[in-house]
C-alpha cells in the first residue's frame, strides 16, 4: 500500500496519538505511584479477607485459596487499564465545547479517542498492572499461566476486555451531549459495573440466579473473563466461547457508541455548536 495513501496516513496519525497519550501518562509519575500504592494496600486487604474465608474451607466455588489471592491481585492490577473508577476525558471536552473542534477535524472521532485510550491503557498495564502482579508474587503464593497457549488466550482476552471497557466508557460519555451533569450519571454507571463485572467477588461465588443475570450483561467480559482464563478455569472450547462473547459485546457497544456520537454531532449542528 502506498505510503501516502489516506489509510496509511490515518494509521500513522492514530499511532502517534497513542504514543503521545502514553508519554502524557509517563509525565504524571506521582499520580501513578499514588495509584499503585493505593491499589496495593486495598489488594492486600482483599487478600486478607480471602485468607480468612478459606480458613474454614479448601475450595469455594472451584477456587482454591491461591486462585482467590491471585484473583484479588489481577483485579487490582486491572483497575488502571480498564479505568474502573471512572474516565471523564470525553465528558470534559463535550462540557467545555472542545468537542466541536474534534468533530470538525479530518479524522475518525471514535478511533481518535480509541488511540488515546490505547496509549493510556498501555502505560497503566505496564506501570501499575505488571508491577502489581510482581509485588503480589513477592508477598503471596500466586498462580501464573502454565503454557504459552494459556498466556496467548489471556493476552487476547485482556485486549478484548480493554476494547470492551473503552466502548462502554465511550458510550457513557456520549450522555454529555444531552445531560448537563453527565459526570454524575457516569460515576453512577461506573459504580454499578463493579459488582457484575466480577471485580468485587468472582462471579462464580454468586448464587446461580445472580450469575445468570450478570452474565447476561457485558460486564463480566471486562474483568471476570480474563481472570478465569488466566487462572485456567476456562480452557479449550470454554475459553474460545468466552473470547467470542467478549468480541460480540465489544462490537455491540462500539456500534452503539458510534450511533450516539453521530446523534450528538447532529444535535450540535442543529444548535449551531
Amino acid at each position: 500500500m502506498p505510503a501516502h495513501s489516506p489509510f496509511v496516513i490515518c494509521m500513522r496519525l492514530y499511532i502517534e496519538v497513542a504514543k503521545k497519550s502514553f508519554q502524557r501518562q509517563v509525565a504524571y509519575r506521582d499520580a501513578t505511584i499514588a495509584g499503585f500504592v493505593t491499589n496495593l494496600f486495598f489488594g492486600n486487604l482483599r487478600a486478607a479477607v480471602m485468607i480468612a474465608v478459606y480458613g474454614a474451607s479448601a475450595h469455594v466455588a472451584g477456587y482454591s485459596l491461591t486462585d482467590s489471592i491471585t484473583y484479588t491481585g489481577l483485579t487490582q492490577a486491572l483497575i488502571g487499564v480498564m479505568a474502573l473508577w471512572g474516565w471523564f476525558d470525553i465528558l470534559r471536552t463535550i462540557k467545555s465545547g472542545e468537542v466541536a473542534s474534534d468533530l470538525s477535524k479530518p479524522f475518525d472521532y471514535y478511533t481518535f479517542w480509541l488511540a488515546q485510550d490505547a496509549g493510556r491503557g498501555s502505560y497503566q498495564l505496564l506501570a501499575r498492572g505488571v508491577t502489581m502482579m510482581i509485588v503480589y508474587a513477592l508477598i503471596f503464593s500466586i498462580i501464573t499461566p502454565a503454557t504459552i497457549g494459556q498466556w496467548a488466550l489471556t493476552l487476547i482476552s485482556l485486549l478484548l476486555a480493554w476494547l470492551l471497557s473503552f466502548a462502554w466508557r465511550f458510550l457513557i460519555s456520549t450522555a454529555a451531549f444531552w445531560a448537563v451533569d453527565a459526570i454524575g450519571y457516569a460515576r453512577m454507571a461506573y459504580f454499578l459495573t463493579l459488582f457484575p463485572s466480577g471485580f468485587l467477588i468472582p462471579v462464580s461465588f454468586m448464587p446461580d440466579w445472580l450469575q445468570a443475570i450478570c452474565r447476561a450483561t457485558p460486564f463480566p467480559s471486562m474483568i471476570d473473563t480474563p481472570v478465569r482464563i488466566y487462572l485456567n478455569h476456562a480452557r479449550g472450547a470454554d475459553a474460545v466461547g468466552l473470547l467470542l462473547a467478549q468480541a460480540a459485546w465489544a462490537i455491540v457497544l462500539i456500534l452503539a457508541g458510534r450511533l450516539m456520537a453521530e446523534a450528538g454531532r447532529r444535535k450540535l449542528i442543529i444548535q449551531g455548536g
